[in-house]
């Protein structure tokens, strides 16, 4: 990060970290003396038993949850919180509680996921491992093999949930990412930014994340994904606009020295 720093004021970056950096000031300052504006940080649950659920007991909940994640914005770092829908311990309430946290923490940016096992993850090898699981097929695709299956026909939820249905939890984290990103809250979000542009793109950039995401990954009904892509391409035009700059033709890629493209092609 010392050495980003002597970058170009003009020139940031994005990370994504755990929760943990933010424990430590020291780190934060540094992040902002390296240009980092933003970060994923993955909170997962808002409560102590979600925690648990996806072994991140280290993660704090409640209150303390807030406080944390407002260290991040201490520091002019900007936090795109990651929320898991569909854990055992998920019930009617989790939603709006998310939601409402997520708000009260003034996170910058959202994202609200269904739970899905990922290769590679402890969940992901107990849910493959069930027999159930192995023998179920999607169009002589097995379902453990999800990745394979087209987007259309992939379910939503892997998992049964003992406590909710399907629907429920889609609809519910359908409100979640509507309730998040609704224009009285996107406009609201907009103050970290000064200039009316820079007000307009958030706003922008804000829809068009909710399009690409929360429609196209959790809605059933055909119809609204195709329409909910429509937007998000009209949308992704508009931004691109907002970001265009005057060019700059006496700009000049630097050269490379012989001696090092060399060392490349032998190395």
């Amino acid at each position: 990060m010392a050495q980003l720093a002597r970058l170009p004021d003009d020139l940031v970056f994005y990370t994504q970290i755990t929760m943990e950096a933010a424990e430590d000031p020291a780190f934060l300052d540094a992040m902002r003396r390296a240009h980092i504006r933003g970060a994923l940080v993955g909170v997962e649950s808002v409560t102590a038993a979600g925690l648990k659920d996806v072994f991140k007991g280290f993660n704090l909940a409640g209150d303390a949850l807030v406080a944390r994640l407002r260290a991040f914005r201490r520091h002019d770092i900007h936090v795109l919180g990651s929320f898991i829908f569909g854990l055992p311990s998920d019930d009617s309430q989790t939603f709006e509680a998310t939601v409402a946290l997520a708000k009260k923490a003034e996170l910058t940016f959202a994202q609200f996921v269904l739970l899905t096992p990922f290769p590679g993850t402890v969940d992901f090898e107990k849910w493959a491992s069930n027999e159930a699981n192995r023998t179920r097929h999607v169009n002589g695709i097995p379902i453990t093999q999800y990745w394979l299956i087209p987007e259309a026909q992939r379910p939503r939820l892997y998992v049964p949930h003992p406590k909710m249905s399907l629907e429920e939890i889609r609809t519910g984290t359908q409100h979640a990412w509507d309730q998040f990103y609704s224009w009285h809250n996107v406009w609201a979000r907009s103050r970290v930014v000064e200039s009316v542009k820079g007000r307009l793109a958030f706003v922008l950039i804000s829809k068009l994340y909710r399009q690409m995401y929360a429609n196209t990954g959790i809605a059933t009904d055909s119809a609204r994904v195709a329409r909910s892509t429509r937007w998000a391409r009209w949308l992704g035009l508009a931004v691109r606009r907002l970001f265009l700059t005057t060019p700059m033709p006496e700009l000049q890629m630097p050269e490379s020295h012989p001696s090092s493209i060399s060392e490349q092609t032998c190395a």
